[in-house]
């Protein structure tokens, strides 16, 4: 009996390890190694930030060059400019796309864009509520939560662009032009909702979605106790209220820039200035001179009075 029990807890773990299936093209195999490894800390990230429990399989395929991602997105239908997507993820085949050459090129740390990948793949397999682009997005970039690509994607120096409202906010994931910033947006209006509301109340949401309790709007209000209507102008708030605190920030932390900038405008626009004055000066000579000698021709005339000397310029008088 007691050696039944010790094989099956033996076997326990084997039995009860997902299933992952990993493809690697033309990819370095000390990332793909580390990939692998981080599949299961990946997944139980996504749990312990949503709530949202998956122990289903997944085929991870790792691609090294932006050619072959682009290819394989083509193949898998994947509708987008495949040279800035970094991943992808197909909840119905449980496949998830990584594409190495895009994360590199981007600085990224590799293992958060793997997060931001199982989100999506979690979401998709789970919720039954269709939700807006900006909670999707916004959902898998609190997720990933990696302080070096959120600190690479604030030196980026994005430009900071207003969004009208969410369904603005929807559109602009959906542009080339505003994409970068929107994707940041995402992340800071889930920020907010767990902020206000607490994560419990985040955690009921997602929990509604996946019972299929929706639509979005109705769910939201069920978990917050506040429509999405309500919502917005307090999201707006707050990003004005960020927005303030960047500009304060960025002259804060580059103050002796600044300056140091500001002087090596001045020094030469004081210098151009007092040469300026100086030309300006010396052509009001020259005009003065012209109507004015201060040495006119007579004062050194050869035809002197009898008895001028220079010593005595008097002499002749007397």
């Amino acid at each position: 009996m007691y050696r039944l029990l010790l094989i099956l807890l033996l076997l326990a773990p084997p039995l009860l390890a997902r299933d992952v299936s990993v493809q690697e093209v033309a990819a370095d195999a000390a990332v793909v190694a580390r990939l692998q490894s981080q599949v299961e800390p990946a997944f139980a990230i996504v749990e312990e930030k949503t709530g949202l429990a998956d122990d289903g399989p997944l085929q991870l395929v790792i691609v090294g060059g932006s050619r072959s991602f682009s290819e394989m997105a083509a193949r898998d239908g994947v509708g987008m400019e495949a040279e800035s997507v970094l991943g992808y993820a197909i909840p119905a085949q449980r496949r998830l796309v990584l594409n190495l050459s895009g994360i590199r090129d981007r600085q990224m740390e590799p293992i958060g864009v793997l997060r931001h990948e199982i989100a999506h793949l979690v979401m998709g397999s789970t919720l039954r509520v269709a939700r807006p682009l900006w909670f999707e997005e916004g959902v898998a970039q609190y997720v990933e939560s990696m302080a070096l690509n959120e600190l690479i994607e604030a030196q980026g120096a994005n430009p900071w662009v207003d969004f009208s409202s969410l369904d603005d906010l929807d559109n602009g994931l959906r542009e080339q032009a505003r994409a970068g910033q929107a994707y940041s947006e995402a992340r800071e209006v889930i920020r907010l909702i767990v902020a206000k509301y607490g994560e419990k109340k985040f955690f009921k949401l997602l929990q509604l979605m996946e019972k299929g309790e929706g639509p979005f709007d109705a769910a939201f209000e069920n978990a917050t106790g506040d429509s999405l209507a309500a919502f917005e102008p307090v999201w707006k708030a707050d990003r004005e209220e960020r927005k303030s605190s960047r500009v304060a920030g960025f002259l804060g932390s580059n103050l002796w820039w600044i300056l140091l900038g500001l002087t090596a405008l001045i020094i030469p626009l004081a210098v151009m200035l007092r040469r300026m004055r100086g030309k300006s000066q010396v052509d009001h000579w020259e005009e003065t001179e012209k109507y004015f000698p201060s040495d006119p021709s007579w004062s050194y005339t050869d035809d002197e009075p009898e008895g001028y000397t220079p010593e005595d310029p008097d002499a002749w008088k007397r």
